[in-house]
């Protein structure tokens, strides 16, 4: 084994409780709770805030967030994890009470307390079944991992090879490979939580776990959601939990940083894929071990082939999932209602759901300049050439595409006082996701209450 230090572990959990029959009784005491104090402020005429709300589950006393896709979410005074309750008026989906447990918990009490807790807090409310909606299996590595570039990367899959580094000419702090449902970060930790609330708290931990932020330490995080965790049939936390070690060896597999002395430049250029992995790549893939999660000894490329086409066995795991929660909210389900539902299915095929196209006014045109450039415009309908206006709304671009822009406009900031403007936005837009090295907190936005 090497002498370089690591941890692994699971850096982020997301998940949802299977609900049962007595969820109503639990919501509306949720809903009684909130209008109760919000009828207090009211009757004195006072102002308030979302977390000037709170509510108590089982004694323990969750502050409230705020709504957020039909959720009312709420987090502990420990600020251990964020649950979300669903109104069913407002989001038809399957499951009712979604979970995000957050680093100070993790770090803190670990996965499996932090589980047993909320299952505690929930008891006659909700089943045994815990399906994973994401998962972050990450190694803390105490190297100086700035080396990397986007050339060290060689993918299995085209979808994989969207790549993109933050960094300076001498070194990189940050780098993405690939996209949702799954993607991989590797970023300098210590330069992150030099600004953040968390210092105190992760750095014990990494004391505890003999490594220090006062030497180099950069994160490898792959980020799976529900899409690419049930491609391997991985439903459950507790699947996830078994094939944690399965999970990152594969994704290191997928993603590979390799050896660029191993080739030569030309096949660098067209044949990467040749390239030898990286020692310091398969040493963390070799040494991955969570003592505390028991491991499957199931073969995840196997298991993907086998699920990646929709055949009647998958269509019947689902039909009896969706079965079951009806019968456990009481619904009343007969033969001849769902014979209705087969017979709305088989019409909807014929029908267009999509809205149509609006009449394009304009025919767009490319335009090769004398120095090669090209120039997309725009002819109307009178013949008149025009150049569009380049407008972008940052919020709806998701974090990639993100980072791409960020890095464009990094470039020509100094160009002009609109283009450092325009930088200032998109980099301050890249600091509120937390997709930047100095960001001290993965915070997510939430309405206020209305």
């Amino acid at each position: 084994m090497s002498e370089i230090k690591k941890l692994y572990g699971i850096d982020t959990l997301y998940f949802f409780f299977e609900s049962n029959e007595n969820y109503d009784d639990l919501f509306l005491d949720i809903l009684d709770q909130i209008e109760d104090i919000k009828g207090k402020f009211e009757k004195r005429e006072i102002e308030f805030e979302n977390n000037d709300i709170s509510i108590t589950i089982e004694d323990i006393h969750l502050n409230y967030l705020g709504k957020k896709e039909g959720f009312y979410w709420f987090k502990d005074l420990n600020e251990f994890f964020r649950i979300g309750f669903k109104d069913k008026y407002k989001n038809r989906g399957l499951n009712d009470i979604r979970v995000q447990l957050q680093g100070n918990g993790i770090y803190t009490l670990g996965i499996s307390s932090l589980i047993t807790l909320l299952k505690d807090m929930l008891k006659g409310y909700i089943s045994d079944y815990i399906p994973v909606t994401r998962a972050d299996i990450n190694c803390f590595i105490q190297y100086d991992l700035s080396f990397i570039s986007k050339d060290m990367f060689s993918t299995r899959k085209r979808k994989y090879s969207t790549i993109n580094e933050i960094g300076d000419a001498n070194s990189t702090q940050t780098i993405y490979v690939g996209k949702e449902p799954f993607k991989l970060r590797i970023y300098n930790k210590g330069l992150e939580l030099k600004k953040s609330k968390k210092y105190e708290l992760m750095n014990e931990y990494f004391l505890n776990n003999d490594l220090s932020l006062d030497e180099p330490l950069f994160n490898i995080e792959f980020q799976m959601n529900r899409t690419h965790l049930r491609a391997y049939e991985i439903l459950t936390v507790e699947d996830l939990l078994h094939n944690a070690k399965n999970l990152f060896n594969q994704a290191m597999e997928d993603i590979r940083l390799i050896d660029t002395t191993s080739i030569t430049e030309d096949t660098l250029k067209h044949n990467k894929y040749k390239a030898k992995t990286h020692s310091l790549w398969q040493e963390v893939k070799d040494e991955f071990n969570i003592v505390s999660l028991l491991q499957s000894s199931i073969c995840l490329k196997r298991v993907k082939r086998k699920v990646s086409i929709y055949d009647e066995n998958k269509f019947e795991f689902e039909y009896i999932a969706l079965l079951r929660k009806a019968f456990i909210n009481n619904l009343l389900i007969d033969s001849e209602y769902l014979s209705s539902l087969f017979t709305k299915a088989k019409d909807s095929l014929n029908k267009t759901t999509s809205n149509k196209e609006l009449k394009k006014r304009y025919i767009d045109i490319e335009v090769i300049n004398p120095d090669n450039s090209k120039q997309h415009l725009r002819q109307l309908e009178d013949k008149t050439i025009i150049e569009p206006i380049k407008t972008i709304s940052l919020s709806t671009l998701n974090d990639y595409d993100l980072l791409r822009y960020l890095e464009k406009v990094q470039l020509t900031q100094h160009e002009s006082k609109r283009n450092k403007d325009i930088y200032e936005v998109a980099l301050k837009e890249a600091l509120k996701r937390d997709l930047v090295p100095n960001v001290s907190t993965k915070e997510v936005h939430y309405e206020h209450l209305v």
